[in-house]
Parts: structure tokens; C-alpha cells; sequence
């Protein structure tokens, strides 16, 4: 291996390829290149923590990802690989080797340990105090990790963690950017719908005093015109519908509210409850409101995942007086939503959601000591009054 002045250049070099490359995963495949080039590792694959932070993602170039096979390009549930002795408080590079009669190792599936080998170091990839992933270096011959080399390593770790970390901000960014957008573009037409109503209204009037005057030819001028009219108005309704629809998902409400919470427990392996309304049935609750739900519970769990150190969670969903409420609460460490970091999102991103509906998010000390969260959204029959995004014309 190099020298240690060699091994700062590389450093700069991994920081090099991640900042100015446009292809955020190429670059991470680049720098985990020069991970396997300087350490004569036979493979060097990244994973990285989903958003949701329930499984991780295999980022490799195509002839790593054929010794590898597609049978692990996804790993999941994440919690069974994150998890010492592969990560440590001190965010040290672990050797395979050292842990080969710790559960740790026996309990990974035989294939996988096939091609990661006994000789693996696993490098954790993390920032702001959070596992993102890890970069794993296959090796032919057993490995030393000298104390250069443990230092290296932990460097990588940070840097390609602080990539991984500024893209997830940035695609948070984005993403209560475009919420914000849409909930401007939705008021707007919001008032081009009632003007597009009113506007019908007075053609139906006009049109009932053309024929209580007997005038055939107003009549079928203003029949022309009401025709033009509904047009526009479905069309409106249409564009409002499709936009809503790439936040919903083909399945029911309660459905997808099921799916996520079992889902959660198979990941968590820790009592998840779901307790649900008597009655309440995925036709209840309209979609644009369901699909922003549904959202905010996926958010939710997701930050119970990875933050929350929860061993107990409780999901409730309720449908009374006119309103809609989403509970998710945890047994957890607990939170101060006020005193979270400007690069942590995602609670802006949870109201900004329900605001879109008319809504409310908020946070409170849950009865177990943890976290309770409260999404609440009011359910009026207009929010049912709309076309179905597979109408024609």
C-alpha cells in the first residue's frame, strides 16, 4: 500500500471525483474505484441506505454487479446488515475476519458471504451522525489493517458519506421546492375551477331565458357554448387529478397504509400496532387526501427508523367529525422539532404535505416518553368531486 503522504493525495483525488462528476452514481462508482485500485481489493461495491432507510441499494459498475449477482443488488431488511460489529461508535473500518464466530457473520446468507469473502473489510459510509451504507472491499489474501490504512479508510467513509449526505439535502430540496409549487399552482386553480363554475352557472341561466323566449337559434348557440365550457372545466379537473395521481398509488388507502406499517415491522422486528377506525374503507377518504397521508406516514416511520431508537410504535388512523387523522407514536429518545438542523428536511416536507390539503402536522411528547406525531386533514364531500384520470377526450 502507499505511503501516507500518497494516501492524503488519494483522498483529495476520491473528494475530486465526487465533487465535480455529474452522475452522482458514477462518481460514487469512481472514488469506489480508487478505494479497490490503492487497497488491491478484488471487488469494491458501495450500498447505500434508501431514503426510506428500510433496504440498501448495491451501486457497482456492470462487471462488479455480475460477481456479485442481481440476487443481491438489494438487501433488505437494512437493519440486518447494519449492525455491529460492522459499524462501530468510532466509524472504524471491520474486518470480516475478526467476527467470523459472531452472529454478525454466521447469520448472513451463504451466497452473500460467497462472494464478500472472509478477508472483507466493511467501510461505513456515514455523515451527520447517521449510517448511509457501506463501501465493501473483497480481497483475495487476508488484509492488514494497519493503523494508516484504518485511518484511510475511515476518511473514505466520511467523505463518500458526506456526498451521499449533501445529495439526499439537495434531493430533499428539490422535492419541498416542488411541493411548494404545486401547492401555489393548485390555488391558482383552485379559483380558475370556481371561476370556470360560475361561469357555467350563468350560461345555464342564459340559456333557460332563451328558451322560455322561444329563441331556437340562442338556444343552440348557448348549448354550443356549454359544451365548450364543461370541456374546460373536465379538462381542468383532469390536470388537476393526473398531478394528484403521482402521489397516489393504485392500491386503496388502507391498503398502502397496511403495506407500509408491515413492512415497517419486518424491518424494525420490534411490535408495530396499527389501529384502525371501525368502517374505515379505502373509498373513505378522497384521494388527493389519502395520497399526501400516506406520504406523511411513510416519512414518519422512516425518521422512527432512523432516528427514533424505538422499540415500540404505534400507527393510528381515524375518521370522525369530518376529519381525517393520521398517529404515529414511539417509545423513543424523543425529539424537539424547533431545534432540528436547517439540512434536516423532512418535518418541513411532512407539513408542507398536509398543508397542500388544508391540514395541520404536529409534534408531541408521546405517553411512553417518545414521540407522538398528528397529521390531521379535513374530509368534505367536494374532495370527492372529481374526473378519473383514465376519462377520455
Amino acid at each position: 500500500m502507499a505511503e501516507d503522504g500518497t494516501l492524503l493525495a488519494e483522498l483529495v483525488r476520491i473528494n475530486d471525483t465526487l465533487i465535480w462528476s455529474r452522475d452522482r452514481m458514477d462518481s460514487l462508482v469512481d472514488a469506489a474505484a480508487i478505494v479497490g485500485r490503492i487497497t488491491g481489493a478484488r471487488l469494491n461495491p458501495v450500498y447505500l441506505l434508501s431514503s426510506a432507510g428500510d433496504r440498501l441499494v448495491l451501486v457497482a459498475d456492470p462487471a462488479q454487479r455480475a460477481v456479485i449477482g442481481e440476487e443481491w443488488a438489494t438487501l433488505e431488511p437494512a437493519s440486518r446488515w447494519i449492525c455491529p460489529p460492522w459499524i462501530t461508535p468510532q466509524e472504524w473500518p471491520v474486518a470480516a475476519a475478526d467476527h467470523l464466530q459472531d452472529e454478525g457473520w454466521t447469520s448472513l446468507p451463504a451466497g452473500y458471504r460467497a462472494w464478500l469473502g472472509e478477508n472483507a473489510i466493511i467501510v461505513s459510509v456515514h455523515a451527520d451522525g447517521r449510517h448511509l451504507g457501506a463501501v465493501v472491499l473483497s480481497f483475495d489474501e487476508p488484509y492488514e489493517l494497519t493503523d494508516s490504512r484504518r485511518a484511510f479508510l475511515a476518511a473514505v467513509g466520511r467523505i463518500l458519506g458526506n456526498a451521499a449526505y449533501r445529495w439526499q439535502v439537495t434531493g430533499r430540496e428539490r422535492e419541498l421546492g416542488a411541493l411548494e409549487e404545486r401547492r401555489r399552482l393548485s390555488a391558482e386553480l383552485h379559483v380558475d375551477l370556481s371561476q370556470q363554475v360560475a361561469l357555467l352557472g350563468l350560461k345555464v341561466d342564459m340559456t333557460e331565458m332563451d328558451l322560455g323566449r322561444g329563441d331556437l337559434d340562442r338556444v343552440t348557440s348557448d348549448l354550443a357554448e356549454l359544451k365548450g365550457l364543461a370541456a374546460g372545466l373536465k379538462h381542468s379537473l383532469r390536470h388537476q387529478m393526473l398531478g394528484l395521481h403521482a402521489d397516489a398509488s393504485e392500491t386503496g388507502f388502507v391498503s398502502q397504509v397496511r403495506a407500509l406499517t408491515d413492512t415497517f415491522r419486518q424491518q424494525l422486528g420490534n411490535p408495530v400496532e396499527l389501529e384502525l377506525t371501525s368502517g374505515l374503507k379505502d373509498d373513505v377518504v378522497p384521494l388527493p387526501i389519502a395520497a399526501q397521508v400516506v406520504r406523511v406516514l411513510q416519512e414518519a416511520l422512516a425518521n422512527v427508523l432512523l432516528h427514533a431508537n424505538a422499540s415500540r410504535v404505534v400507527v393510528r388512523l381515524v375518521l370522525s367529525h369530518g376529519l381525517v387523522r393520521l398517529e404515529v407514536e414511539d417509545d423513543g429518545d424523543g425529539f424537539d422539532p424547533t431545534a432540528l438542523p436547517d439540512s434536516r428536511l423532512g418535518v418541513r416536507i411532512m407539513a408542507e404535505r398536509m398543508h397542500q390539503v388544508d391540514g395541520e402536522l404536529w409534534f408531541a411528547r408521546g405517553g411512553a416518553g417518545g414521540t407522538l406525531m398528528v397529521a390531521e386533514a379535513p374530509v368534505r364531500y367536494t374532495d370527492f368531486l372529481a374526473v378519473p384520470t383514465t376519462a377520455r377526450g
